[in-house]
């Protein structure tokens, strides 16, 4: 059961931002490296918090304290959050998520029951090799894995175009018959463990790495973390965070175009239990 009327987009914001306060706070204590990573480190220094018109956190942790913090969530109790890690068993994402089980959440694009609740997203950080041939080689690896892995989980009938709606109807029931989406969950975590983060030059997000060999850094870069305010909130990310995001999104500060502010396009509601 379900309150009748959805949570506003500020709503659900509010709840993302306990999440990840939570996910700071249990990091702060364990000492455990994390950092705002992709469009929310982007909203943090160009707006001071969430970008307005987008409705996720993602947070990158070095494949080390990742691995400890899902070793650690196995005791963790808490009457309304959840951890999910493919490593428990919890789910098939190569990467991990917290979630709010107060909440029911609809994805437009989705119907993966890994969208069930309101949630922020835990990605992964691992080396990467000097060379960019190879660096291009593992982004072009990834890609193809994370968009099998997509078609799998995608909601028939829904698609930005008539081509992808066909595409997915088709695709999906024969990639799901073989089971590739378990198959590319475990290829993608495969693929990015290749390089061991403590031990490279070179590091960044892999598995759900979305924006290639862009996400590609110089560890010496990052430094021991710095602290940028989000929604009148303080948490870490890279030292190097001009560097990173001009190399994601270019001149950053700059808004784009109405017709490219876009967001994931899901609906929430509280639980009445």
């Amino acid at each position: 059961m379900t309150d009748s009327s959805p949570l506003s987009l500020d709503e659900i914001k509010k709840i993302e931002l306990d999440l990840l306060i939570e996910l700071r706070n249990i990091c702060t204590q364990l000492g455990l490296r994390y950092y705002l990573i992709g469009g929310t480190l982007l909203g943090a220094i160009r707006h001071q918090g969430f970008i307005p018109w987008d409705d996720d956190v993602d947070v990158g942790m070095p494949r080390s304290d990742y691995n400890r913090l899902i070793e650690w969530s196995k005791q963790y109790q808490h009457r309304h959050y959840q951890w999910l890690f493919c490593e428990n068993g919890q789910n098939l994402l190569p990467f991990g998520k917290l979630v709010d089980t107060r909440t029911k959440l609809w994805a437009q694009y989705s119907d993966d029951e890994i969208h069930r609740h309101v949630w922020i997203d835990i990605i992964p950080l691992d080396g990467l090799p000097e060379n960019m041939d190879e660096v291009q080689k593992i982004y072009r690896q990834a890609f193809f894995y994370r968009r099998i892995f997509n078609i799998c989980g995608a909601r028939l009938g829904e698609g930005q175009n008539l081509w992808k709606k066909i595409a997915r109807i088709i695709a999906k029931p024969i990639l799901l018959s073989l089971k590739w989406r378990s198959r590319s969950a475990l290829y993608l975590n495969r693929l990015a463990m290749q390089y061991d983060y403590d031990a490279s030059e070179y590091v960044g997000a892999i598995s759900w790495g979305l924006y290639g060999q862009a996400e590609r850094m110089k560890k010496s870069a990052i430094g021991d973390a710095c602290e940028v305010v989000f929604e009148q909130e303080k948490f870490n990310t890279f030292c190097c965070w001009d560097e990173y995001l001009k190399s994601l999104y270019g001149d950053y500060m700059t808004l784009p175009p109405s017709n490219q502010r876009k967001s994931h396009h899901i609906m929430a509601w509280l639980t009445n239990h």
